[in-house]
This record gives structure tokens, sequence and C-alpha cells, in this order.
């Protein structure tokens, strides 16, 4: 369903553990085994343990959901160390802000490694997290783990802002209770909710599971709103050609192309595609139509003729996004 540089994830949640020393019970964690896609343990420190004490504690653990671990201090080489063990094991390395001197070069030396590398930060511990969000993509990271409890209703606006600013996928801790919740963080540009080890086992296994099934019945779990909606900067995916003064102005102002340059790249994306077809529909192509949630019995029609089921017109339109966002 999601795949993060080596470690494919059968779905978007990851449960992370709160033992302060590092080193959960095996356990503690069985009820919530297999259920979430990835399963964090941290935070270790660098400074007070060793990455053979780590890795044993690591090795403890047998599981069926993707394993990762998340560090804090060390010098270079314990650092190092780390990564190495995780790209052999295969598992996902997580380094903690604050640490911002030399996080980039850090980042880079980590990568060099081959490891699969995530940063954790909170916003209001980073001066300007949406550009340092863009550095670290830049430089290699594979995700970006925010740590946005507390914020509440500010929270998928934080969201939008680091996605939009050009950052790796992101993963929002976040108090959760619902689906609706998950997806308002999901369609703000989020590409994993992170959750507590004390989070009720039923509702881990029903979320993911309802994550999963609504990826299978839509196609992308994750989709944006539209833009006239306060979508994220994917959502030009699903916009119309600039006819008349909407929000896609500002939202292409934003990636610096001109409404004339977005006609000829989208066109030029689609031609030849299964998003090409669209006679009947408002502007004569699939490439400018709207989210399959979203009613329109002519797309529906053109769909149909064309042999396009939902899901797939979806998957078309997510390769869209990325296609157009691209540097």
């Amino acid at each position: 369903m999601f795949k993060i540089g080596y470690l494919n994830l059968d779905n978007p949640i990851a449960i992370i553990s709160t033992e302060s020393d590092g080193f959960p019970d095996p356990a503690s964690l069985a009820s919530l085994n297999g259920s979430a896609g990835l399963i964090m343990l941290g935070r270790f420190n660098l400074d007070q343990v060793t990455p053979s004490e780590i890795k044993r504690a690591l090795d403890r653990h047998r599981t069926r959901s993707a394993l990762g671990f998340s560090t804090s201090g060390g010098e270079l080489e314990d650092l190092a160390e780390m990564a190495e063990m995780a790209a052999q094991e295969e598992r996902l390395m997580e380094v903690e802000l604050p640490r911002q001197d030399g996080i980039i070069d850090l980042v880079r030396e980590i990568k060099n490694s081959g490891a699969t590398l995530s940063v954790r930060a909170r916003p209001d511990a980073v001066e300007d997290l949406r550009s340092l969000a863009r550095k670290l993509k830049e430089a290699g990271a594979d995700l970006l783990h925010l740590d946005l409890r507390g914020l509440g209703p500010e929270a998928p606006k934080v969201v939008k802002r680091i996605s939009d600013g050009g950052a790796p996928p992101l993963m929002v801790r976040y108090d959760v209770g619902d689906f609706q919740g998950a997806r308002e963080l999901l369609s703000m540009g989020a590409d994993m909710i992170s959750l507590s080890d004390e989070a009720d086992p039923e509702f881990v296994a029903w979320l993911a599971d309802t994550l999963k099934r609504f990826h299978d019945l839509v196609g992308w779990y994750n989709a944006p709103k539209h833009i006239c909606s306060g979508g994220d900067l994917r959502g030009i995916a699903f916009c119309c050609p600039p006819v008349k003064n909407c929000p896609l102005l500002g939202a292409l102002k934003k990636i610096n192309v001109s409404p004339k340059e977005f006609v000829d790249r989208k066109l030029a994306l689609t031609r030849g595609t299964p998003l090409e077809p669209g006679e009947g529909t408002c502007f004569g192509s699939l490439a400018w139509c709207c989210k399959i949630t979203k009613p329109c019995f002519m797309r529906d029609a053109v769909l149909e003729r064309q042999g396009i089921s939902p899901d797939e017109y979806m998957r078309l339109k997510k390769k869209l996004a990325e296609d157009l966002l691209k540097a």
C-alpha cells in the first residue's frame, strides 16, 4: 500500500513506543503486532546506550509489521553504526531534532549507508521547519515525522504548509480518534499517521483495515481535497483550466508556473494516456476532471465508456499530480 525506502507497509499507521528508556517489553506490543504498518521502538539515547544494546533490543521483537527505531544524541560514529545496522536489517532509522547543526550533513552520511531514514521534529522546536523540510528532502531523507500533538484544528494546516513547501513523505504524530480525523490529515498531505503504543489495539486494527479498504475502493488513500476546497498542491491534478479567478492561480504561483504553462503541461502529461479522452465532460478531457468521490455523471460516463475503473482513475490522477509537481 505504501513504500518508504526499502520498507513495504501494509497500511499507513505507525505505532510509536512510549517507553522512556527505549526498551519496551515485546509482550507490550504483541496486541499491535501486524495490525499497524510500522512499529517504532525508542527513543534510544545514544549518549546512554550503545549501538549493540539497541541491536539486541530490536532483535527481541519479531513483528509482522515493519520495524524501526528512533534515536537521540550520539556521536557521528555511533549514528553511522546504527545506520549500517538499519540498512542490513532493512529497518527504519529515525533521528530526532532539535539536532539542527549539521543535520543535513548527517542525513547525507546516513543515506550513504543505504539506510531508510526518518527525521522527527516538532514545529515549535525549529525556527523554519518548512525550509528545513525542503532541505531534508534534497539531502535524501525518506520521511519527516512531525509531532503535532496538542495543536488541535491547526494540525491539518501545518501539514498542508509543510507539504506544499516541498518535503519528504510526512508521518504525523497526532491523537487521531476516528476515520474522519485520519482522513483530514491524509488529505492535507500526510502519508502516514503515528499513534502511541497505548492506543486501543482494536481501534488501531480497525483504522488500519478501514484505510486499506478505502484505498482498495478509491485507489489513492491520501488523495487531496480539491484546491478550491483548501487542499494541498497535489490537488492541481483535479483542477479545471484556469479560465477564471480561482484558488488555482494562487497554487500555481507557489510552484512558479503560469496558467498557460499549467495547461500545456497537463495536456502534454495526459496525451496518449487513459486520461486524454473525455468527450462530453466540461473541458473535453479527463485531465481536467475532479476526484472520484465528487459525484459527476459526465466524468463517470466517460470512465464507463473507456473501461476505466474508479480506483484506476485515481491512480492515474496520483501519477499526474506527482509529474505536475516535479521540479
